[in-house]
């Protein structure tokens, strides 16, 4: 859907109108446009509140999953609201350094487009029974398509946050270490479908939920990685 133009709600932040709203952040204030304008001014127009600069844009800071994000439009003369899928003091990214934040944003925004339902052997059933063969083959390129996506994805973060010795600081360590779990549960799902649709069975796959990476037995799980400690 295309952008809502909002410039009537006369939110003007940094000496510029807010012009459109995303269509996502408009149903996340159930369409109700003044609640929309409350937000939008007590998030960046009253001093004092949570916010930072990142690039050209700007984001509030919240513990949640999304922000509400100011970018700039119309040669800089205006503004386009929308969600920011991560918060600066979130378990995943509070450690960011604001000058890496940038970088960040770019991988976040390009992780969040790929992000879909895991791949499992009952949606191959699905497909099958409505487009046969060529349906399932269709669904699984899908899938290996975003899995190769975010591996892509990955590794420009990589290349980006090495510093000049080309070693990760511990802090993109720990975030690019997330990104790959999730990387790891993508393929590992598409793999296990594709097995359990031929063959009857996945092979006991690992659950690979929440980072964890174990096998689950009657009596308890082991897991893949060993403690730390």
């Amino acid at each position: 859907m295309p952008d809502t133009v909002i410039s009537h709600l006369d939110v003007i932040v940094h000496q510029r109108p807010v012009l459109t709203a995303s269509d996502e952040l408009i149903k996340g204030h159930f369409s109700d446009l003044d609640d929309l304008r409350e937000t939008l001014v007590e998030s960046f127009t009253h001093s004092g509140q949570d916010w930072c600069e990142i690039g050209d844009s700007l984001h509030t800071i919240s513990d949640g999953d999304a922000e509400v994000r100011l970018s700039p439009i119309k040669n800089g003369t205006g503004w386009h609201a929308d969600y920011f899928p991560a918060g600066w003091r979130s378990f995943t990214h509070r450690d960011v350094p604001a000058d890496r934040r940038k970088d960040v944003v770019a991988y976040t925004d390009r992780a969040h487009a790929l992000r879909e339902k895991v791949l499992e052997e009952t949606d191959l059933r699905t497909a099958a029974a409505t487009g046969g063969a060529r349906g399932v083959d269709d669904l699984v390129r899908h899938h290996l398509h975003i899995a190769d996506q975010l591996h892509q994805a990955i590794g420009d973060l990589h290349a980006a946050l090495l510093d000049p010795d080309d070693v990760l600081p511990p802090w993109a360590h720990a975030f690019l270490y997330q990104e790959v779990e999730h990387l790891h549960m993508v393929r590992e799902f598409l793999s296990s479908a594709v097995l359990a649709y031929h063959h009857g069975s996945a092979g006991h796959r690992p659950d690979t939920v929440w980072g964890g990476i174990a096998y689950r037995f009657p009596t308890g799980t082991i897991d893949l990685i060993p403690p730390t400690a």
